[in-house]
């Protein structure tokens, strides 16, 4: 039986996986022609069919649903797991184990599930687990994506996305770098200027990604695209294949956002961790070369001005930690860390920065956080807080 094609199986200056046939049977495009522009891509999209093999098929609606965590769930201890989990992940692919395609294939899947109930159960804990300060360094290989994966998920919400679309974003967020793993750790490190050859690896790694995911069995083109077009940018100035406009896939743009606020904020060995406000603003000067004015609108302000995980100071002197947006980006709700006195809150006193006396004078420095268990903020039961 012929079917439409899906938008996310076609893409400029990558190979059809099928044979695109017209309502009468006729051969349009051979399996393996590559797609040449867009204008080809909204052709075939009005008259192509093909036909699918059952068994190339990807049941989500019964392999993809958020993962069911309980109301007192502690997102902080959540999170490092996820990042033990995709650390494993990695190294039974590396491996070569038998089993490990398929199992690669199954974790994705299941940390996927699992980034998508803490953002429906915890979204603003969930966040703050991005901009509290970590205790320690670990691998830039995998809490970047974690990180990337967490923000997406935060921002679907807003976005509707939900089902096939948010799973491949997610696990494009999760694998866009794995063709560039032996190197990533050791260019975050670096201090001295790239090579030649880096250069070309970090050029390369969309489709030396797409080429590890696809010798695995990923067959989805959706998740294919959006690692592939992660580095493209709206003004054809990103790579591997300087695309521009809508040929780039939307889950893409989203995974391009999550991916640049991420670096920007974290610290480097060549530079310091840019401050929120600073990253949001250079995102947001380049919003028409980037992704596009109104994605890259509708991101920082699921974000905010002030995100949970912020240290701040307050107008009536107290140390306060921002733990849930508001409707406006400048007021978030923030809980008190210590008095003007100097005096250390026992209970966290919740402080809405609308009202004058609450409102945010100072954004401090994170590392202030670092002693403090980020769950007191939150309201997370201790018990919960330290079972592992």
């Amino acid at each position: 039986m012929l079917e439409k094609l899906r938008p996310s199986e076609l893409a400029v200056g990558r190979k059809t996986t099928l044979d695109i046939y017209t309502r009468g049977g006729r051969l349009l495009l051979s399996k393996g022609a590559v797609i040449g522009n867009q204008e080809q891509i909204e052709l075939l999209l009005a008259r192509g069919l093909v036909k699918r093999d059952p068994s190339d098929r990807v049941d989500y609606s019964s392999e993809f649903k958020p993962f069911r965590y309980s109301a007192n769930v502690n997102p902080f201890l959540e999170v490092l797991e996820l990042e033990d989990q995709l650390s494993r992940t990695f190294r039974h692919l590396k491996s070569g184990a038998p089993g490990a395609p398929e199992a690669f294939q199954r974790d994705i899947r299941m940390i996927c599930s699992q980034i998508i109930g803490l953002a429906e159960r915890a979204p603003e804990a969930l966040l703050g687990t991005v901009h509290w300060p970590r205790a320690e360094e670990g691998s830039y290989s995998i809490y970047h994506p974690i990180q990337c994966a967490i923000l997406i998920a935060v921002v679907a919400q807003k976005l509707k996305m939900h089902g096939e679309q948010l799973f491949c974003t997610l696990a494009a967020a999760l694998t866009a770098n794995i063709g560039m793993l032996t190197v990533q750790d050791k260019l975050n490190r670096q201090k001295s200027p790239l090579t030649d050859e880096q250069r070309e690896q970090i050029r390369n790694h969309p489709e030396r990604s797409v080429e590890l995911l696809e010798a695995i069995g990923v067959k989805d083109p959706m998740w294919i695209r959006a690692v592939l077009h992660h580095h493209e940018r709206l003004d054809g100035s990103g790579y591997p294949k300087g695309l521009k406009g809508d040929e780039i896939a939307n889950e893409a743009r989203l995974l391009a956002l999550a991916d640049i606020y991420i670096a920007l904020i974290g610290k480097r060995e060549y530079r310091q961790a840019l401050p929120v406000k600073v990253a949001l603003r250079q995102i947001f000067s380049e919003r028409g070369t980037l992704v596009g004015p109104a994605l890259t609108k509708l991101f920082l302000n699921q974000i905010g001005v002030y995100p949970p995980g912020t240290a701040v100071k307050l107008k009536n002197g107290d140390t306060a930690v921002v733990t849930e947006r508001s409707e406006s980006i400048h007021h978030p709700i923030c809980a008190g860390i210590r008095a003007i006195s100097g005096q250390v809150y026992m209970h966290p006193p919740p402080r809405d920065t609308k009202l004058e006396e609450f409102n945010i004078v100072e954004v401090l420095s994170s590392d202030l956080l670092k002693p403090l268990q980020p769950f007191l903020f939150w309201g997370v039961h201790v018990r919960k807080a330290v079972e592992l």
